[in-house]
């Protein structure tokens, strides 16, 4: 099932984000983005009861900019990632939303893969974005 994000579920939100990801955007931004950005847009991916995943995007007039998109080490490559995805897809375009924007760890070659796949492009690379480490800046028009 997937539903939008609520408060009770950044804790889970950020230990999966910090399992798969080595850090995460942190309980104060996420809470934050919940709270008082109007532009804010989570979801998350229940399977029986339990949080495996989320998205989120910032969504400004006719554009989108994802900012984090993660699905729990053990429950990947079973197509949750896509239906997540595909189901925010679906969400945006009926926001009118033209493009989406998004940045990818340089050496993330499994994000990449699942970017491309879904019609993201390079537009530019942001350097030393992730501390040490480039960001390629993926864009595509829905």
């Amino acid at each position: 099932m997937i539903r939008k994000m609520i408060i009770s579920d950044i804790v889970k939100v950020t230990q999966i984000e910090s399992k798969v990801l080595g850090n995460t955007l942190g309980i104060d931004f996420l809470y934050d983005e919940l709270n008082v950005n109007p532009f804010a847009h989570y979801f998350v991916y229940l399977i029986n009861n339990e949080i495996i995943g989320y998205i989120g995007f910032r969504i400004y007039d006719d554009s989108a900019e994802m900012m984090n998109f993660v699905i729990s080490t053990n429950h990947q490559n079973q197509g949750y990632g896509q239906e997540l995805f595909d189901y925010c897809l679906e969400y945006i375009t009926k926001l009118n939303v033209k493009n989406i924007s998004l940045e990818v760890r340089k050496s993330n070659t499994k994000a990449k893969r699942f970017y491309t796949k879904n019609g993201f492009l390079k537009a530019y690379t942001r350097k030393n974005y992730y501390e040490n480490e480039d960001a390629l800046v993926l864009m595509k028009e829905v």
